[in-house]
């Protein structure tokens, strides 16, 4: 929903965060080059986790009715938080090694 807007601002020549955009009083003479697209896709995702935690705000439980962290709430599961590091991990590698080949 979001992403194709982004994508345009900084991707297409017109777009006026472009660094190829020839209109300079729209962004101050300057623009964006964005090297693979890590930076439109990095700062979308940012953005929208953002956006989301504040509309979303803390888990119920988080804070008692005086707006105090509940001591009885509890924590992250370290076994789960471990298993998704090595899983982001492994697929980091499968991508960055992957995308480097050429047919």
């Amino acid at each position: 929903f979001v992403y194709p807007i982004v994508v345009h601002w900084v991707w297409d020549s017109s777009g006026f965060l472009s660094a190829g955009n020839s209109d300079n009083d729209v962004r101050w003479g300057t623009g964006v080059i964005d090297f693979g697209g890590s930076g439109v896709v990095h700062m979308t995702g940012g953005m929208a986790a953002v956006v989301s935690a504040k509309i979303l705000g803390p888990r119920r439980g988080r804070f008692d009715e005086n707006g105090k962290p509940n001591p009885g709430f509890m924590g992250h599961s370290t076994a789960l938080t471990v298993l998704g590091t090595f899983m982001l991990w492994i697929g980091w590698y499968g991508f960055n090694q992957g995308s480097t080949l050429t047919l």
